[in-house]
């Protein structure tokens, strides 16, 4: 079997049931569309997840008479504790400032004298923005006979450590049934084209066609139209982006619809779901209708 065979009995195959081919392709097409969706859901998910820990500091309040020992001391005590990357600390003036700047001036005149404390801004690496962590090194610092108060966002990042993995799971299983639903959805379409030459089929058979002979043009008939459902969700996902996505959501979500290598993967994907589907497809027909050697 050669392929120029393969070829000529694909396009005659395609040509000869339109509507079922359309409808095959069609369903490849928005299964594709479906998994790059969740696909870019997935990656904004775990994208908010890793912004909202970047933006984790902690605030050190101190009290309003300190000499510069017992902050000497204090700055020993965060280094010791370890995984701090920067410590910014801000005194009575430039707290007073940064308030007037997001709140205005008038707020401030209301009190005879400047009612905010000094603090410390302390900077984590990624890999100590933990609840244990932080409380391990709010633990240490609340010695020191300075500090006042200390606060984090520890309510969100509880929620994000209890989460993380449950979303993780989440995304992976959606992404699993997605993908067998869309196997499932183009085997049953594909399969429609196989019955509609069910007589061809029988004719091979009386010929003495072997059941891959048989086979192969439904498998590549499948690629094709793989293919063909491939390049028509990249070319709408695409027009989606330049039309609306690009104006209206790309600050917001981080899209994949334009990026050159996603768009190859997602036209292989929809190759592999054309492919696989219709080798579910003719291998169960083949076992039910007929039987022949091979």
């Amino acid at each position: 079997m050669n392929f120029g065979y393969l070829l000529k009995e694909s396009y005659r195959g395609l040509a000869s049931a339109k509507l079922s081919t359309i409808a095959s392709i069609l369903t490849i097409s928005l299964s594709l569309i479906m998994l790059a969706v969740f696909y870019n859901i997935s990656l904004n998910s775990s994208k908010l997840i890793e912004s909202i820990k970047n933006r984790v500091e902690i605030e050190i309040f101190l009290q309003d008479n300190f000499s510069q020992e017992n902050l000497d001391q204090l700055r020993d005590i965060l280094k010791r504790t370890g995984g701090v990357k920067k410590i910014e600390y801000i005194s009575k003036e430039d707290a007073a400032k940064i308030f007037e700047k997001e709140f205005g001036k008038e707020m401030l005149d209301v009190f005879e004298r400047n009612p905010l404390p000094p603090s410390m801004k302390v900077y984590l690496f990624d890999d100590y923005k933990t609840t244990s962590r932080i409380e391990k090194l709010i633990s240490d610092v609340s010695e020191s006979p300075i500090v006042s108060d200390i606060v984090y966002p520890k309510q969100n990042l509880e929620v994000i450590e209890q989460n993380t993995t449950g979303i993780y799971y989440l995304n992976l299983i959606i992404l699993i049934l997605i993908s067998i639903a869309s196997i499932f959805l183009v085997s049953n379409t594909i399969r429609l084209v196989i019955n509609s030459k069910e007589r061809l089929i029988e004719i091979y058979k009386l010929l003495g066609a072997t059941r891959n002979f048989i086979r192969a043009p439904f498998i590549f008939e499948g690629l094709v139209q793989g293919f063909i459902g491939g390049i028509i969700a990249v070319v709408l996902l695409y027009l989606f982006y330049i039309y609306f996505a690009s104006n209206y959501l790309s600050e917001i979500f981080s899209l994949t619809f334009n990026d050159g290598i996603f768009m190859v993967v997602l036209v292989v994907i929809g190759l592999l779901l054309g492919t696989i589907g219709s080798t579910f497809s003719v291998r169960k027909f083949l076992k039910e209708k007929i039987s022949i050697g091979t």
